[in-house]
């Protein structure tokens, strides 16, 4: 092997390996005008065969320290040549682009983490658009509650790469990505093939979605698709817990059925029981439905697990799709008041819900859809099967031993030592616990009239709390009448001639 050392060369050329298949497609073309030029001056009675053709040298170009080695044999025309059909194809221009699997905004942060790992900084300048000047912009992605993170998004160029990068938005199924693309030389090729590597696995393990509670609207208000739905991050370090107060055998059906297949989802699935579940949380208004909701969520989070909460049931198949991007190890779907859609006789609208439903599947979906309504009965037999809902949860009114739980909740440590609660639980039994939690309000007030100014309540009796008890049970009769039906004769005979009279009926049957 011989050395050939060459200063001009060494500053000029950024040595770099170099593709052998295609330098033998070009060798190929090169050869033939050689070769026909060649035969031309050829003397008469010579043939192709008998001609001397030029040599064509196939060498791979490394950077290897700061001398440049040739193949033995090579020689410095041939050389030449040879990194002058390199030097050309690198100067080609070539398009790189690829949509990852995430959210839009999901993406532009990843990749701001990326460029920053690489360079420090993405290079700001002005680069050209189809009718301007097309500046990059810095938009504010929000990456957590009360935290916002400025990031490229648009046209921008990167260090040391000749051409520009492109973010912007592809939609692929039902949901909106985020798409790159690299217009660049080839030459830079490489660089930015390992930048979108980096990129990719980004997105893939540091997602700002995964393990956090969102909200997000996919639909506006004339139930379009917004191309460029915006989420919102739910601060669950706000939820408290201890006040969600069940009676037992609630208490048990929302653990089970809810709160464990969260808290344990690898658990469940070393034990052979999917993830994927459906729940329908029924019940009158302020038993606590939300309550559950806001407690699965911090619970959520906790475990590192994505819960997404949305306002439609409209918008349930959007919500799916989204969460199949972030169900590693599972993801949550909260949406509230499903009876608006799936009440009454069954509709086209009804089987697009219930096909999105059937549509996850338990064996590759680690997805839980968490429904509520004011009102089970209402909802349609078809949504209520076995395979659609796994669990169905009436969530009712707190018993006697939850009420007497829910005021140690609401009192906070201003309750009498020692305290006997059970006749206020028996009479406030039935109640919902914003009832509950005005009685000790009410409780606290009459005690406060009794002290010195200044002075806290910490010694609240039982008859102070069944005092309001009793005044505030009178209050919830008034807003909840009983219908007194006729229980005698002369009321029936009454109550007959009235309804006649108002449906102009003159006839009264004896």
């Amino acid at each position: 092997m011989s050395l050939v050392e060459d200063n001009d060369l060494f500053f000029k050329i950024m040595l770099k390996r170099f593709n052998e298949l295609i330098n033998r497609q070009m060798e190929t073309v090169m050869a033939q005008p050689i070769a026909k030029a060649a035969m031309k001056n050829a003397p008469q009675g010579v043939t192709l065969g008998e001609v001397a053709t030029p040599r064509i040298s196939v060498a791979d170009i490394v950077h290897m320290g700061e001398r440049l080695v040739l193949p033995e044999g090579m020689s410095l025309s041939e050389a030449k040549t040879l990194i002058t059909r390199r030097e050309e194809y690198e100067a080609q221009e070539t398009v790189l682009q690829e949509t990852f699997d995430c959210f839009p905004m999901d993406g532009a942060v990843a990749l701001d983490h990326v460029l920053n790992r690489r360079y420090g900084w993405a290079t700001a300048v002005t680069v050209p658009g189809f009718f301007q000047d097309n500046p990059p912009q810095l938009i504010s992605v929000e990456v957590g509650p009360r935290k916002v993170r400025q990031v490229p998004w648009g046209r921008f160029v990167l260090p040391n790469i000749t051409g520009y990068v492109e973010t912007g938005v592809q939609k692929k199924g039902d949901r909106f990505c985020f798409r790159l693309i690299a217009r660049i030389l080839r030459r830079n090729e490489a660089t930015m093939r390992e930048l979108l590597d980096d990129l990719r696995e980004e997105v893939r393990t540091n997602s700002i979605y995964r393990g956090q509670a969102i909200k997000i609207n996919f639909l506006d208000d004339e139930g379009d698709v917004i191309e460029w739905p915006e989420a919102k991050f739910l601060d669950t370090d706000a939820v408290d817990k201890d006040i969600l107060v069940l009676s037992d055998h609630l208490e048990r059906a929302v653990r089970t059925n809810l709160f464990t297949p969260i808290t344990r989802s690898q658990d469940c699935l070393a034990n052979g029981i999917p993830v994927k579940r459906g729940v329908l949380l029924g019940g009158i208004y302020g038993t606590g439905k939300t309550l559950i909701a806001h407690v699965a969520s911090r619970l959520a989070v906790e475990s590192g697990i994505t819960f997404l909460y949305i306002h439609k049931a409209t918008e349930l198949g959007l919500g799916i799709e989204f969460a199949r991007q972030y169900q590693s190890p599972a993801c949550v779907i909260f949406c509230e008041d499903i009876d608006r859609e799936m009440k009454g006789e069954r509709t086209e609208e009804m089987d697009i819900i219930l096909n999105m439903i059937d549509g996850i599947d338990a064996k590759t979906s680690n997805i839980i859809v968490v429904l509520t309504t004011n009102n089970i009965k209402a909802i349609n037999p078809a949504m209520l099967r076995p395979g659609r809902l796994d669990a169905v949860i009436d969530v009712v009114a707190p018993d006697g031993p939850a009420i007497e739980r829910l005021i140690h909740v609401y009192a906070a440590g201003a309750l009498e030592e020692g305290i006997d609660l059970r006749e206020v639980g028996e009479t406030l039994a039935g109640n919902i616990p914003a009832v509950i939690a005005e009685v000790v309000r009410r409780a606290k007030l009459s005690q406060l009239s009794l002290q010195a100014p200044g002075t806290r309540v910490r010694e609240l009796s039982a008859e102070a709390l069944l005092d309001a008890a009793k005044t505030i049970r009178a209050q919830v009769a008034l807003l909840n009448p009983e219908v007194k039906e006729p229980d005698t004769r002369l009321e029936r005979v009454f109550t007959d001639v009235v309804r006649k009279a108002i449906n102009g009926e003159t006839t009264i049957q004896h």
